[in-house]
């Protein structure tokens, strides 16, 4: 018999019903109910066993995620009883083991149900699950809204131990999506491939390395640092920026301000780096998982941030013919998450950089509440950039500081970074070369030569960032 002929099977199904059955009793301390229904049902314990990758409780997960994924809601598996159903604790009968469920009407007397049977959990506990409704308010030990309450001892460990149990129950009775699918396995493989663009590593970096652009930082500071050390501030519906989108030339500096970023509030903030390689897949729909489970993990670890660099590559226009119905479901995810930022995501900052704005879909453009020019520097930055990144043994006189300034206009923060490496390794050529018969003049280092073989890109493109500035600026 095949495997789909054994699932259509009647017989089949009914079997594997009560070993699932039974092997949640058991894994819940109902072991004498288990034995009850192993001999009632005549299991043939024998000749079949449960599986052990399969249990009750994961069924009841999955249904609930596929239920969710099809329909948009969650399925109701329990609804309350009509208003003449009443439901009390006994605690005559026996102590810590025994409830009676009693059920009342306006017009008739009470009649009494027959006791559950006691429980033992390892741990000495004593745990009776039943399923309760409160209807009138005040009775001891319900919980509104609630349909699972453990009773138990309440000493010691005994308490602790009870306390726990309750949450999970809870968790599992009013299961979130995210909180659900992790309980999976795949889904917990591709958490662990989240957890990876955690950032670990120890940057000394502060703000004082970021030259010019104050806006751009001022604006950062205000989304995270400033929540930090003042959040009585953001009261009454006020809220810090939530997402920033920094656009500029390559090498402008935007993942330099991630960085110092990430420097700054390392220790108060979990930092995700998120790249392609980690939220694209070759399987399909499992984007739309990293992404989702990406956004529940910063919500899990918040106060975070989530950083896209290159975030165009990510959230390129949608009307492309070009674009494969996979891309186009795994942007309409990354849309869905950052538009439930706002009543979901609290506590998620996310920070994206780009080198060309102008291919980001418009939709994507409107999720960012704040969109900023990472500008080039001035002759003043240039100058402090070029005395920092200059070797320390040589000495450059204001003439020369002067005309590496004039040379090094529309230069980024990393066209400079290049040029000055280049006279560092010019340094080391002279030093290693073999030939020491060299003049005075030839031991001089060229500056000027080092800069003006630098062809700045920003010259073409920063022109275009200015205009889209100007029609998208926020």
């Amino acid at each position: 018999m095949s495997r789909e002929d054994d699932i259509r099977n009647a017989a089949a199904r009914r079997r594997n019903l009560l070993f699932l059955t039974e092997r949640f009793l058991a894994d819940y301390g109902f072991h004498q109910t288990s034995e009850t229904l192993k001999n009632e049902a005549r299991l043939p314990a024998d000749t079949y066993e449960l599986c052990d990758n399969i249990d009750l409780d994961s069924i009841y997960l999955e249904y609930a995620s596929y239920y969710h994924l099809k329909f948009g809601k969650y399925p109701k598996i329990v609804r309350k009883l009509k208003s003449n159903v009443n439901t009390e604790l006994d605690m005559k009968r026996k102590p810590k083991s025994k409830c009676r469920l009693t059920a009342a009407t306006t017009n008739a007397a009470q009649t009494e149900m027959p006791p559950a049977e006691s429980l033992t959990i390892p741990g000495d506990l004593e745990l009776i699950v039943t399923k309760v409704e409160m209807v009138k308010a005040g009775v001891e030990g319900a919980e509104a809204g609630g349909t699972i309450i453990p009773v138990a001892a309440t000493n010691g460990d005994g308490e602790n131990n009870r306390n726990e149990t309750l949450t999970r129950l809870q968790e599992i009775e009013h299961l979130t999506i995210a909180d659900g699918l992790l309980s999976q396995q795949d889904w917990q493989n591709l958490a662990d491939l989240v957890k990876t663009t955690i950032m670990r590593d120890v940057l000394k970096l502060s703000w004082a390395d970021m030259c010019g652009n104050a806006s751009a930082v001022e604006i950062v500071k205000e989304a995270v640092v400033t929540p930090l050390k003042y959040p009585q501030l953001f009261v009454n519906g006020l809220r810090p920026w939530k997402s920033v989108l920094l656009h500029g030339p390559p090498g402008s500096g935007k993942t330099m301000l991630a960085k110092i970023l990430y420097a700054e509030t390392r220790q108060q903030v979990t930092f995700f780096n998120v790249t392609s390689s980690v939220v694209v897949s070759k399987w399909r729909g499992e984007s739309e998982k990293i992404m989702r489970i990406l956004f529940h993990m910063a919500v899990k670890y918040s106060p975070s941030i989530i950083f896209f660099d290159e975030i165009e590559g990510l959230t390129s226009s949608r009307d492309r013919p070009s674009d494969h119905e996979s891309s186009k479901r795994f942007k309409n995810e990354l849309l869905q998450l950052l538009d439930g930022m706002e009543q979901q995501m609290g506590g998620v900052f996310v920070l994206a950089s780009s080198n060309l704005p102008w291919d980001i879909d418009d939709a994507f453009l409107r999720r960012f509440e704040k969109k900023l020019l990472v500008q080039l520097p001035n002759p003043v930055e240039r100058a402090i950039l070029i005395g920092k990144q200059l070797p320390i043994s040589l000495t450059v006189s204001k003439e020369q500081m002067e005309l590496l300034v004039r040379i090094s206009e529309h230069f980024t923060g990393d066209d400079i970074r290049l040029a000055c490496k280049e006279i560092s390794m010019q340094m080391v050529r002279r030093v290693t070369r073999a030939d020491k018969h060299t003049t005075k003049t030839e031991q001089e280092v060229p500056l000027q030569q080092a800069f003006e073989q630098i062809k700045p890109l920003s010259v073409k493109l920063m022109k275009r960032h200015q205009i889209w500035q100007e029609e998208h600026s926020s």
